[in-house]
Parts: C-alpha cells; structure tokens; sequence
C-alpha cells in the first residue's frame, strides 16, 4: 500500500482549524493508503485521539512539544532542529512514497523533506501557507549572510517540490519572482476555526463594537491601532473594543485597556472561546503591514467571516488583504494612518449594523474539511 506522510509541526487540537484539516486529510487517506502524520504533541493527544475516536488507521510519528510562547528563545530554536531531525528519521524509517509539508516549522524542516526526497527519489507538496526569511526579515530588518542562504535553502526546496500551494495571488506573483524555473502553484484558502458554520447568512445577535482575535505582533501595526483607539475615544467615541491573544505587543493593549473602559483585554483564550467572542462583536479588525501580505495572510481572516464579523482591514490599498476584503465585500478597508481608522471607527459608530452576507460556496471553501479535501486531490495527482 501506498504511504503518505503529512509533515507539519502543529496539528490538531492545538491548531483548531489547520491543524483539524490535516486531522481530516490523513483520516480521509486511510481509504487508500498508509497516512503517516510527523508532528509534535501535547500529552493528552493520544487520550483525546481515543476519546473521540478520531485518527483510527492512521500513523503517528510524535515529538513531544516542550516550549510555549513564554519560553526562550534559545530553548525554541532547539526545539525547531529537534523537530528536523526528528522528521528526517522518520521520513526514512517510514519510506512514505509522498509527503506534503507546510511551513511551519519554516526552510528547516521543508529542507529535511528536500532532502529525503533526493535521497529516496519521492516527490513533495510544498504548502507555503508563509514565506521565509523574508517575512522574518519584514520583523528584524536585518540581511546578513545568513537570510541570504535561507533564501537559496528555501528557493531550491521550492523548486524540488512537484506541487506548490500557497494563500493569495499576490504571494503566488512572489514565489514566481523568486525561483529561477517554472513551477507549479495552486492557490488555496486557509480554513476557519469555525468550519462547521452552515449558514449563508450570519445572523446577528451582537455588541456593535470592535473585536481583535488572534496574535498581537510587531506585523500586526499593534501601535498605530493603539494610538488610533485612543484617539477616539479621547474625541468621544462610544464603540467598545475588545481583544484577545498574545504577543510582543500585548502590553501596550493591556495598558490600554487600564487606561480605558471600553478597552478590554483577555489575554490567550481557548479556539473555542475565540469562537464565541468573534460572534458576539460586529467588528473584527484585521490590522497588517503591507509589505508582510507578500509573503503571508491573516490566519483569523477566515474565523471572521465565519462568525460573521464586518472585516475592518487596516492597509494599504493594494495589498492581497484590501483585495480579499473589498472583492468578496467582507467590511471596510482603511489607509494605515490614525487619521483614517479613527474617521473610520466614527463612521462604523453612526451607521446602522448591516448584516455580512456571504455565499454558500465561499464559506464552503473556509471549512476545515474543504481544505483536507483539496488537499487529498492535490496529493493524489503527485506520480507514485
């Protein structure tokens, strides 16, 4: 029988909406093949497989997680060779006759399939749901030696891959810059924590305020948010703001929300807590710098649209997110300068709450199980 691996570091049920995906995909593959998922996990993830009777006839091959967010940074870019090297012996202890590998973890481990693949003459998909270095460099600014060989790392594996998908059409004009020889690339949607949302129309039953769900970072333009809320509410704004998440810039929200009391911040919270806050707010600000949508796209995108959120983009106007938003009329789009959020968040105050209608096939394309299944087409098609 055909075997399969499926390499990414998260998976479910830390990563609720990827993570479900790729649960589904190797789940769906027992029908024809040997899955074998390489991942990390916490403890309770063999409990919870069983529990929930999820992953029967699938293979794991398991590293333990050993670092949060809190830990350091030494400590986690162990972790990250660990895991590479975890991947490769399992690769070749295995033998999958295909693999499909993310970016997460980036170059390091999509290296270890490259490198399996040549040794063993495999073929690879190779999901850039991210580009690196460069969107590290779009954090640090700083180019040296060594971002210049993880590019040439990244670019070969890039172009070793028999399959490409990545998110948007202004990525996939980069990845096609970037490489020396053609290749092909399929785009796909990243899925929704909320995938299992069946209704064209979201109904409201929410606070007209705004919500912010998901990783406060330096690409998220956390301080020209901050400035701009603060700013309407000194002018006498009424709307509440929410947010929840964590990050290197989640003490400016927390100091903040000291400062005012229509500020609240709920620092990380469970997906399906995350869930529950999306649906009651009427505003889900989605705030990124323009030059990172060259090279990644907001993954709480599509949980916004899921819960029905108007998306508030923060960015410039031509950038993949200002597309996404504007041509399938998902919410606002705003210049990324104070002036024009807050004359933004006055107008969202005054006009009345419309509800966010979206198609059957667009929130279809959003689930989780839509993912896995284009996924398993795209595998599927790879030679043997």
């Amino acid at each position: 029988m055909e075997k399969i691996a499926i390499v990414s570091r998260s998976f479910w049920p830390e990563n609720p909406a990827i993570g479900e995906a790729l649960l589904l995909l190797s789940e769906s593959l027992t029908n024809h093949s040997q899955p074998i998922v390489i991942t990390q996990v916490e403890k309770s993830f063999y409990d919870k497989l069983k529990a929930l009777g999820r992953g029967n006839q699938v293979r794991f091959s398991t590293l333990p997680s050993f670092t949060n967010s809190s830990s350091s940074m030494i400590l986690r870019i162990f972790e990250l060779l660990s895991f590479t090297i975890f991947v490769f012996i399992s690769l070749c202890w295995y033998r999958p006759n295909k693999v499909y590998v993310a970016t997460n973890p980036p170059i390091f481990t999509p290296l270890a399939v490259r490198w399996y693949c040549g040794l063993f003459d495999k073929e690879y998909v190779y999901h850039l749901q991210d580009i690196h270095p460069e969107a590290t460099h779009v954090t640090t600014r700083n180019a040296n030696w060594f971002t210049r060989f993880l590019l040439k790392v990244d670019v070969k594996t890039t172009e070793r891959a028999t399959a490409v998908i990545t998110l948007t059409e202004q990525m996939k004009s980069y990845i096609t810059q970037r490489i020396t020889k053609p290749c092909l690339i399929t785009l796909l949607d990243n899925p929704s924590v909320q995938g299992q949302k069946k209704s064209t129309i979201i109904e409201l039953e929410r606070v007209k305020g705004f919500v912010y769900c998901g990783n406060a970072g330096r690409l998220q333009r956390i301080p020209l948010l901050v400035k701009a809320i603060e700013e309407y509410i000194t002018l006498g704004g009424q709307l509440p703001f929410v947010f929840a998440g964590g990050g290197i810039c989640s003490s400016a929200i927390e100091e903040l929300a000291a400062q005012f009391n229509q500020v609240s911040y709920l620092g990380i919270v469970p997906a399906e807590e995350a869930s529950r806050l999306l649906s009651g707010y009427s505003f889900g600000l989605l705030p990124i710098e323009d030059e990172v949508t060259k090279y990644a796209f907001p993954s709480k995108s599509s949980s916004y649209v899921f819960s029905g959120c108007q998306v508030v983009a923060i960015c410039g106007e031509n950038t993949s997110v200002a597309d996404w938003v504007r041509l399938n009329d998902l919410g606002f789009v705003s210049q990324p300068n104070v002036e024009s959020v807050v004359e933004l968040f006055f107008r969202l105050e005054k006009n009345h709450l419309s509800e966010l209608k979206v198609t059957e096939d667009f929130l279809a394309r959003l689930t989780p199980q839509a993912h896995a299944d284009r996924l398993e087409e795209i595998i599927i098609k790879l030679k043997k």
